[in-house]
């Protein structure tokens, strides 16, 4: 497991030590994370970035392929509003 920001550290310094703004993927999601490959909505889905193609059956299986899917997240562990600053600056969301 890695530890991924919602809201990076070097444009939301405020949020480096707030829990709801932490995810917790492998280090191949967080860099996919971080690449804008995919993404989190506020209601959980998994929003995969149409121009993501990939050779890897690992990113295939666990990404692509499970798209619109809903992630397996208690309320309130991430902050929803976070999550929307994060994707308004994703052209492809």
């Amino acid at each position: 497991m890695d530890v991924a920001y919602v809201l990076s550290w070097s444009d939301y310094l405020k949020h480096m030590a707030d829990i709801s703004n932490v995810l917790a993927p492998s280090k191949t999601h967080h860099a996919a994370f971080d690449r804008e490959l995919f993404t989190i909505d506020r209601d959980y889905r998994l929003r995969v970035n149409p121009s993501f193609e990939m050779q890897s059956d690992l990113l295939q299986r666990t990404i692509i392929d499970q798209a619109d899917d809903q992630v397996a997240l208690p309320d309130g562990d991430l902050n929803v509003e976070y999550l929307d600053m994060h994707n308004s600056s994703l052209a492809w969301v």
